[in-house]
């Protein structure tokens, strides 16, 4: 055979180079095919300007995957973010009203001490709950306003205490390898706020009749503190429902990521959620504590 008739055939890439290229593609396999499986599997999503309040609240009520694929249509942000922001304040005021009728109608009031006093003298403790003892009685703090600066403590502070970790927030989510804007991480961490605060507005009839039977049945003092104390901290136990509505997001998230890597970021993510939510447990009731303080101080 001639040279010029010489058939050239490509010889097949080496064992290792096909590996690389297999992976290479995996990594970088769009998100997209994703999406029309599950836009084949569920539908459309829907638009976000058709639904208010109160329809936001049932979805996180009833379908919380649903309002999570509303969230991530890209005009969904500017319209759901007050609407999340309002539930979660309205939410708060409500708890905080709620807690201030309860005080008022044991006659007992909380006094607070101010954290640097708390600091030079770590004996004496930070809050402590004083019997009601002015002219107009029960309505004492009502009048005087420091019924008022509890009920803005709490919505105050449960929404700027996230303000606060939010970079964290998002910084833990480029470690993991989400891909989420700054606006989109607010999104989330607003639901969830408002998760917890519609968790909140589920416990607080439960409290409440507790804390009006050891209010009628004229339970002994320590049980008086304890339940009036255990209703303070009630915010800090529905944040759990929020927390874990923000992990059930950025799991879902992970899943969008190709299947070698998002085995390996699911539990670095939950660690990470984890880290953050410790780091608003933190932060959250210091801001609350001075707020409140202040607030208690100037009234």
């Amino acid at each position: 055979m001639y040279a010029s008739e010489r058939v050239f055939r490509p010889r097949k890439p080496p064992a290792f180079l096909k590996s690389s290229a297999v992976e290479h593609q995996s990594d970088t396999a769009p998100t997209a095919a994703v999406e029309e499986v599950e836009l084949e599997q569920i539908g459309e999503p829907d638009d976000p300007r058709d639904f208010s309040a109160l329809a936001i609240a049932e979805l996180l009520l009833k379908d919380r995957w649903r309002l999570y694929r509303l969230l991530r249509v890209p005009t969904a942000p500017a319209v759901l973010l007050p609407w999340l922001l309002a539930i979660a304040l309205a939410g708060f005021v409500l708890f905080g009203v709620t807690m201030a009728l309860v005080m008022s109608a044991a006659g007992k009031w909380p006094e607070l001490t101010s954290i640097a006093a708390w600091i030079d003298s770590p004996s004496s403790a930070p809050l402590s709950f004083e019997a009601i003892e002015a002219p107009l009685g029960e309505l004492a703090p009502w009048v005087n306003g420091k019924a008022a600066a509890l009920v803005f403590a709490y919505a105050f502070g449960l929404v700027a205490a996230s303000c606060v970790c939010l970079p964290s927030l998002y910084f833990y989510c480029l470690l993991a390898g989400v891909r989420m804007t700054m606006v989109e991480v607010v999104v989330h961490a607003v639901k969830s706020k408002a998760v917890a605060a519609v968790a909140l507005v589920g416990i607080l009839p439960i409290y409440v009749a507790i804390a009006m039977g050891v209010t009628i049945f004229d339970a002994s003092e320590p049980v008086v503190q304890a339940t009036m104390l255990l209703g303070l901290v009630l915010p800090f136990i529905a944040g759990f429902w929020g927390t874990a509505a923000l992990y059930q997001v950025f799991s879902r998230l992970c899943e969008t990521m190709p299947p070698n890597r998002a085995k390996r970021r699911k539990c670095f993510l939950r660690r990470l959620v984890l880290s953050w939510s410790g780091i608003y447990s933190v932060v959250m009731p210091v801001m609350i504590y001075s707020a409140w303080e202040v607030l208690s101080r100037v009234a």
